[in-house]
């Protein structure tokens, strides 16, 4: 009877600090919502063509990460890198759900940070790092070279595949890295994107237009974006569609 008691004290004395607390402050302290968990079969078939073009991206993804979350350190989370490294983060999660949908390997399982199967890119990377480690405005070079490298690759990579969700997919990280080319190029010339413009960008967090996949709503880009048309500092869970 005590226990049982406690155990319903305890649950009013809760629910009456969520009433004082009020539900978005609950919600701002919550971590960001996780990517879901990918089926355990693969539900679809891929080419040959498919199946190289994804299992590149996801180490090109990875790389990206990798490099930003690196120069974030050197450079005291600077931005725009450590936002950035966030959503590349996003996109590599949404690459590996692709993978998991098609059932491909994933190259990049078991893999530490700054390790990749594919020889060209491992030297790549440690080429881009030691670049950008010279200075700050190399680290923002760096930035706008992976970008461009990212950018023509998804092109490629959709323009090879007829598969729709693997499209909408790609296409939605394509706007994304075309958002943060923007904000690496305006780092570089001295200039901050979105600060309190209304579209949601800052430095490539969050941007406007990212959409997921198959149904069109904005700011939930698939895990890329954090909320079109909010504050830079905002924070948004992202969800992933590829369900």
């Amino acid at each position: 009877m005590n226990t049982t008691w406690k155990s319903r004290a305890a649950v009013a004395l809760a629910t009456a600090a969520l009433a004082t607390m009020g539900w978005s402050a609950v919600a701002q302290a919550a971590p960001p919502t996780p990517v879901p968990n990918p089926p355990a079969t693969a539900t679809a078939t891929a080419d040959a063509a498919l199946v190289k073009d994804l299992t590149f991206l996801r180490q090109e993804e990875q790389l990206a990460r990798d490099v930003y979350t690196a120069l974030a350190a050197k450079y005291s989370q600077a931005a725009p890198f450590v936002n950035i490294a966030r959503s590349e983060q996003r996109h590599f999660d949404t690459v590996g759900v692709l993978l998991s949908r098609y059932g491909i390997d994933d190259p990049a399982a078991g893999k530490a940070a700054g390790s990749y199967a594919d020889s060209d890119l491992q030297a790549l990377y440690n080429q881009l790092l030691a670049t950008g480690s010279e200075s700050l405005a190399q680290a923002y070079q760096v930035g706008i070279t992976i970008e461009n490298k990212d950018i023509a690759d998804l092109q490629a990579a959709i323009a090879r595949t007829s598969q729709a969700d693997v499209k909408a997919a790609l296409n939605n990280l394509l706007n994304g890295s075309q958002h943060h080319l923007a904000a690496f190029t305006a780092a570089k010339d001295g200039k901050i994107l979105g600060t309190q413009n209304g579209q949601g960008m800052q430095n490539g967090r969050g941007r406007p237009g990212d959409q997921q996949a198959g149904n069109g709503r904005q700011g939930q880009g698939m895990g890329m974006g954090q909320g079109a048309g909010r504050a830079g500092n905002a924070a948004r869970p992202a969800t992933c569609p590829l369900r």
